[in-house]
């Protein structure tokens, strides 16, 4: 089985499960296998990885707070006030 090594891989890793893995490898079936700080090894399909960025997305919007409405902006007139200044 064909595997490579690359840097989006541990960059990959380390944002999605916060470790720095002591090695890892992706194979030609888009499997991801990793060891982490701990000597575990942990194997990801590429529709595990999918799943878990899914929830990492869900998590994150989850956790923003509400958006504020735009306020109004001082400089915009009201329809009341440009009708006065255009009957001067």
């Amino acid at each position: 089985m064909e595997k490579t090594k690359s840097k989006a891989d541990f960059n990959l890793i380390k944002k999605m499960f916060n470790i720095e893995p002591s090695d890892w490898a992706r194979y030609a079936d888009g499997r991801l296998s990793f060891i982490s700080p701990t000597g575990q090894k942990f194997v990801y399909s590429a529709s595990d990885l999918e799943q878990v960025e899914e929830a990492a997305k869900r998590k994150a919007a989850a956790a923003e707070p509400p958006k504020k409405k735009a306020a109004i902006s001082a400089e915009r007139s009201t329809p009341a006030s440009s009708s006065k200044a255009a009957k001067k």
